[in-house]
């Protein structure tokens, strides 16, 4: 009945609500008919678009948003792109040879995030048989990676923490702390009574946190 109601009184943002649920089904399936290991818990909307490539497997949680034109490509069979819940991105990019881990509650702007160079740093690089660091990325719960903000192979980033805008993040930080520039560092810390509670669904669709910078 508090569905109903609320669907009475804003009919506008129900129908978008409908049309992003559909849209998500909508993509599952086309996903799967062309061949992508890919699901999703329940309630999953895509308001954007989504664009699942390689041979790997991506796995979205409950209540996942996608705002923008989310593109989550894997390079191997192994590799394994994980959206946990009450997630909410835009246009992120996500590449994969290993894992990407991203936790509960996360706001992820137009960023990049990938657990390989794609390409060896050595001079040889046109060889097969120079050497791509591969390694894995784990984003932790209720962190807010801003736009044009790229998170590099190897890092770990604790709860609460935010990746601002354009900051490249190279090495692995800790929980509750801002993270600006490039290299990425520490610029400030979150103060505790702003931290969100374990369980705290993302904001709602639309809300302008998702392009937002700090």
């Amino acid at each position: 009945m508090a569905l109903l109601r609320r669907a009475a009184a804003e009919p506008g943002v129900a129908l978008s609500t409908a049309l992003a649920l559909l849209r998500g089904r909508w993509y599952l399936l086309w996903s799967r008919l062309r061949g992508r290991r890919v699901r999703a818990g329940r309630q999953f909307k895509v308001f954007g678009s989504l664009k699942v490539r390689g041979p790997g497997e991506v796995i979205f949680g409950d209540r996942v948003t996608i705002l923008g034109d989310a593109t989550p490509f894997t390079y191997k069979r192994e590799a394994r792109i994980i959206i946990g819940n009450d997630v909410m991105m835009g246009s992120a990019r996500f590449g994969c040879a290993s894992e990407i881990s991203i936790g509960d509650q996360c706001i992820l702007a137009d960023c990049s995030i990938s657990d390989t160079d794609h390409h060896s740093a050595q001079a040889n690089r046109r060889s097969p048989d120079a050497p791509v660091r591969v390694l894995p990325v784990k984003i932790e719960r209720n962190v807010w990676v801003a736009r044009q903000a790229a998170v590099l192979p190897g890092c770990t980033v604790g709860e609460n923490s935010v990746i601002s805008h354009g900051a490249v993040v190279m090495r692995s930080f800790g929980p509750n702390i801002v993270i600006v520039g490039n290299p990425a560092k520490v610029a400030a810390p979150i103060p505790a009574g702003d931290a969100a509670p374990a369980g705290e669904q993302a904001p709602a669709a639309g809300q302008p946190a998702i392009t937002a910078s700090p």
